[in-house]
């Protein structure tokens, strides 16, 4: 029997811009883990597949190839197989039919800090990156409450408490157990590339916005609050208000 059919496929399902990276090196400091050299959907057998319309959920992908490709990449000898690539969060459906046993991390980030990462990388207006924030706020919190095998967290829970929310994945995941939360990370940030432990970012990423900038996303999530107030954000104009 191949080995890899005793392994456990874990997905992290994080948008852009929201610490995917972060966890994905916190996790493959697990002996257990074998994570794929890059995202998977970056690999150079799939990008031209998996990067035509990546965002469209009605875009079907080759999954079966898709799957081949990243079994020659993973260490199938390893007990989790973790992929990371953003988009893989509107397509849950095809991966829980393609990979099993599987799991899933879902994590989400404060919508200004992604926002403004969108905006720096990719060179967006403010409407466009609220838009898009809001967009994986709403796709994840219905993964959050659809996904049967699933631990619910926030880029916060992460940074504010390393040990706790490996703890967690541990408890979640028992060959998590091993992974590090005091180690440092090589990750492209708002302070360009740095080796340094998990740090919170949050408040230099919001604090880059413009008011012109703020004054547009607020008017957007104001629009969306329901969906923002059910991952226990808060909307900076009400800070305005209160303040």
């Amino acid at each position: 029997m191949a080995t890899h059919l005793m392994s456990s496929y874990l997905f992290l399902l994080c948008p852009p811009y929201s610490g995917s990276t972060l966890l994905w090196k916190l996790l493959s400091t697990s002996t257990n883990v074998a994570s794929l050299p890059s995202e998977g959907q970056f690999l150079p057998e799939l990008k031209d597949i998996m990067r035509d319309s990546p965002w469209k959920a009605e875009t079907a992908l080759p999954w079966p190839e898709i799957k081949k490709v990243w079994e020659t990449y993973w260490d199938q000898s390893k007990p989790v197989l973790l992929e990371k690539s953003p988009p893989n969060m509107i397509r849950t459906r095809d991966i829980q039919q393609h990979f099993q046993p599987v799991r899933f991390v879902v994590m989400v980030r404060n919508p200004y800090a992604q926002a403004e990462g969108l905006m720096r990388h990719n060179n967006w207006t403010a409407t466009r990156a609220a838009n898009f924030s809001m967009m994986c706020l709403r796709v994840q919190l219905a993964n959050a409450r659809e996904l049967d095998d699933a631990l619910v967290m926030t880029y916060e829970s992460l940074v504010e408490d390393p040990a706790q929310a490996c703890t967690r994945l541990a408890g979640f995941l028992p060959e998590l157990s091993d992974i590090d939360p005091t180690a440092s990370f090589e990750i492209h940030s708002i302070d360009g590339t740095l080796n340094r432990p998990i740090t919170n970012l949050n408040d230099k990423k919001i604090a880059a916005l413009g008011t012109a900038d703020l004054a547009t996303m607020n008017g957007i999530f104001s629009q969306h609050r329901a969906t923002i107030e059910a991952w226990r954000y808060d909307l900076m104009v009400d800070q305005a208000t209160q303040g």
